[in-house]
């Protein structure tokens, strides 16, 4: 009984000297293979990244948290406001919301400070922000050294500052701790220095904020002049429901408090981080029924190459496959022979391309500055849609070849 595992080892290296006999064929013929998958690979590991790098965004923002933004209006729209007895967004609006809202954790007002920092030498690269001990706890803050604003330095107005990595090098020697600095004609003094904590660059409703450029110091303490227009203007209130709360329909209790409180005006923004990050899932999936479809075609294409090839190729070795029926071979065994060469160029072709394409992805990564992240089913789909292209594109020519009459094939010229 002939052993089926040394069949297949004779099959194969019979189709790897097959396809050597035709080197140059054989590699241009792999090429739309090889092109699909670098393709497949490239976009499959770019969109991982952004889908990664928008998620860690949004998770950043909280995902217990409504975020209540102040927005910027014409002068009409602001003299509308002010008819209607809207201040915009103000102090009178977070205690409300402490008291008004059952299931909030915490509140963390925040102004957003127009001031020039002396010791910086770019203006714009460092961001002061004026909050309270709250801030901390919403947004999930890590502390490298020190301390972070505390509530007691909010009520005495004390003038101290608590400063992220990148804000403390832009500052020089006076961003360590214990240091001084000079924000407008006020001087702060350095207590704490947060932990590092990238963010993307991306700009938007969604986007966090830089807290590696951010200076912090007390709500109430901002030089004259700068923050909001009013002494109890604010640019942001973040609110944080406790844990097992209906994020939304805390949401919605919170729009009803502060519309109220603004006399109907809608001056303000609420962003939702949940609702932000299930939509950003509903958009992946739909860019990956698209990219899918994208692959899907430049796999086609490829394999509409292949397929001709091995038709090419049966015509070409009508009379080798007479020969072989004559001899004994069975029509299994021809779709076989075929059917191995297909795959085994689609192979080759897929595991070159994946080859090329984490070397592509890993380039736009370097030199374009998009974060790439490559994942191993991204690869492992791209090898099993190669092999099943070279099943499919090889199956005709395989059983074309099988149902040739040996006679005819053997009088072949």
């Amino acid at each position: 009984m002939p052993d089926p595992l040394a069949s297949w080892r004779h099959l194969l290296r019979q189709t790897y000297r097959g396809l050597l006999q035709h080197k140059l064929r054989s590699l241009l013929s792999t090429l739309g293979i090889v092109f699909a998958v670098v393709a497949v690979v490239s976009m499959l590991s770019i969109a991982e990244g952004a889908k990664r790098e928008t998620l860690e965004q949004i998770r950043q923002l909280g995902m217990r948290n409504i975020i209540v933004r102040a927005l910027s209006l014409t002068e009409a729209q602001e003299q509308s406001a002010g008819a209607l007895l809207s201040r915009g967004l103000n102090k009178l609006d977070a205690t409300s919301l402490r008291s008004g809202l059952p299931t909030v954790s915490s509140v963390a007002p925040l102004v957003e400070v127009r001031a020039a920092i002396s010791a910086a030498d770019q203006e714009g690269l460092v961001q002061v922000l004026a909050v309270t001990e709250a801030y901390r706890s919403v947004h999930d803050l890590g502390l490298r050294d020190g301390r972070f604003i505390h509530d007691l330095d909010v009520e005495n107005h004390n003038l101290v500052c608590v400063v992220g990595v990148e804000a403390a090098r832009v500052i020089g020697s006076e961003g360590r701790l214990g240091g001084s600095v000079r924000i407008e004609d006020r001087e702060y003094r350095v207590v704490g220095i947060l932990e590092e904590r990238r963010v993307s660059e991306t700009g938007g409703t969604v986007a966090a904020r830089q807290t590696d450029r951010a200076v912090f110091i007390p709500l109430g303490t901002q030089p004259a002049g700068s923050g909001a227009t009013t002494p109890s203007g604010l640019s942001e209130i973040v609110v944080r429901v406790t844990p097992g709360a209906d994020v939304r329909a805390a949401a919605a209790v919170v729009e009803r408090i502060i519309a109220r409180n603004h006399g109907g005006v809608r001056d303000f923004h609420i962003v939702i981080p949940q609702e932000l990050l299930a939509q950003a899932r509903r958009t992946q999936r739909v860019f990956n029924i698209v990219l899918g479809c994208i692959a899907g075609i430049s796999l086609l294409v490829g394999g509409i190459g292949i397929m001709n090839i091995m038709l090419a190729s049966v015509a070409e070795r009508t009379r080798e496959i007479g020969i072989r029926r004559s001899i004994g071979a069975s029509q299994e065994h021809i779709v076989a022979q075929f059917l191995c060469e297909s795959v085994l160029l689609t192979v080759a072709g897929g595991l070159l391309g994946v080859a090329l394409g984490v070397g592509g992805a890993l380039t736009i990564g370097a030199f374009a500055g998009w974060r790439t992240v490559l994942t191993v089913w991204a690869i492992l789909i791209s090898l099993a849609m190669a092999v099943a292209v070279g099943i499919l594109s090889g199956l005709y020519p395989a059983l074309k070849a099988a149902r040739l009459d040996p006679i005819v094939a053997l009088r072949y010229e």
